[in-house]
């Protein structure tokens, strides 16, 4: 469906531009153990992850070679990766993933009424 296309390029796009980790643990680890061992990485990068994993989108890193990362600050509010295929087969490629930037934090105050 066009939502699940639309859905897996955002997740896509929010693993690409990812330094988190969610591995898989050993059954016969103690939960502390698959706790510590399969997170790793900010908060809402692992929820990205997570939310990728579960909507079934398969994390397309393995397949990027990453050239260039300039990271998440809170004065741009996006992240950028520029990498490569490892099959070389398609020229470098740009990621980016930004934060939703509220346009009525620039607008004006309104008259008091």
């Amino acid at each position: 469906s066009m939502e699940h296309t639309a859905l897996a390029a955002l997740f896509g796009v929010a693993s690409v531009c990812n330094n988190a980790t969610v591995g898989s643990a050993s059954s016969s680890d103690t939960v502390e153990e698959r706790a510590a061992s399969t997170l790793s990485g900010q908060p809402t990068e692992l929820a990205l992850l997570i939310g990728a994993q579960k909507a079934g989108v398969p994390d397309p890193r393995p397949l990027y070679h990453r050239l260039q990362e300039v990271p998440f600050t809170s004065d741009r509010k996006r992240m950028e990766v520029r990498a490569r295929p490892v099959s070389g087969s398609h020229p470098l490629t740009a990621f980016i993933l930004a934060a939703k930037q509220n346009k009525q934090q620039n607008a004006p105050n309104p008259p008091p009424a």
